[in-house]
C-alpha cells in the first residue's frame, strides 16, 4: 500500500484529510506541521506523495520541493501542493521549484484531495486561468510567427507544441478541462497529462538558465 505523507499548518484541517486518504487507500502517518518535522520524516521512509501546504509554521517549502525535485523523477517522491488561491505568489513558486500538481483547498469536495492524489501519481496536474497566462508569457507565444514557431517544435524540446500553445489560450481566459476534454473527445485525463508536461518543460528550461517566472 503505497503512503501518503501530510504536511499542513492548519493542524484542525489535518484529521480530516487524514482520514479521507485512509478511506481511499492510503497509509498516511501522523501529520506534520514544520518545515523541520517533514524533511525528517522524509529521510525516515520516502513516501509516494508529499501533500503539503505551500507555508508551514517555520516558512515556506519550496526548498524542500527544489530538494525533492533534484534527483531521478523515476524514483523521487511526488509533490501535491494545496492552495488557498490560484493568485497566491508561492503557488507559481512551487511549481516552478519542481512541484507536480496542486489542489484548490476552498470549497474542496469530499473525496476530492484523495482524487487529485490519485490524478497527481497518473501523470496529471491540474492548472488555473492565471497558471495558464503566465505560462503562455513565459513561452512568449504571442510574440513568436508561427513559422518561426513550427521551426522551434521541431528544434527545441522544450518549445511549446502548436496543440500545447492552443491548450493554454483556452485555459487561459478560464474555460475548464473537463469542458476541453468533452469538446475534444478525450478523457480529462489527457489534457491534464498534457498539462504535466508543460510544467516539466518549464521546470526543464528554468533549471536548463532562463530566468524565473516573475
Amino acid at each position: 500500500m503505497k503512503s501518503v505523507l501530510l504536511a499542513v499548518n492548519n493542524i484542525t484541517q489535518a484529521p480530516t484529510w487524514q482520514a479521507e486518504l485512509r478511506a481511499a487507500g492510503w497509509t498516511v502517518p501522523g501529520p506534520v506541521c514544520s518545515f523541520v518535522e517533514a524533511r525528517r520524516q522524509l529521510a525516515r521512509q520516502a513516501p509516494a506523495v508529499l501533500v503539503t501546504d505551500l507555508r508551514l509554521l517555520d516558512g515556506s517549502v519550496i526548498e524542500l520541493i527544489r530538494a525533492l525535485c533534484a534527483g531521478s523523477r523515476a524514483q523521487r517522491v511526488q509533490v501535491l501542493v494545496l492552495a488557498a488561491t490560484e493568485a497566491d505568489p508561492l503557488l507559481l513558486d512551487a511549481l516552478q521549484a519542481g512541484a507536480d500538481n496542486f489542489f484548490m483547498v476552498p470549497d474542496a469536495q469530499p473525496g476530492a484531495l484523495a482524487a487529485q492524489v490519485l490524478d497527481t501519481l497518473a501523470g496529471g496536474a491540474a492548472i488555473a486561468p492565471f497558471i495558464a497566462r503566465r505560462l503562455l508569457e513565459h513561452f512568449a507565444v504571442s510574440g513568436r510567427e508561427p513559422a518561426r514557431r513550427a521551426v522551434e517544435d521541431l528544434s527545441n524540446p522544450l518549445a511549446l507544441t502548436a496543440g500545447e500553445c492552443r491548450l493554454l489560450r483556452r485555459l487561459s481566459i478560464g474555460e475548464r478541462l473537463a469542458d476541453l476534454a468533452h469538446h475534444e473527445g478525450v478523457g480529462p485525463r489527457e489534457l491534464t497529462a498534457r498539462v504535466r508536461t508543460i510544467y516539466r518543460k518549464m521546470q526543464w528550461a528554468l533549471r536548463a538558465g532562463d530566468l524565473r517566472l516573475a
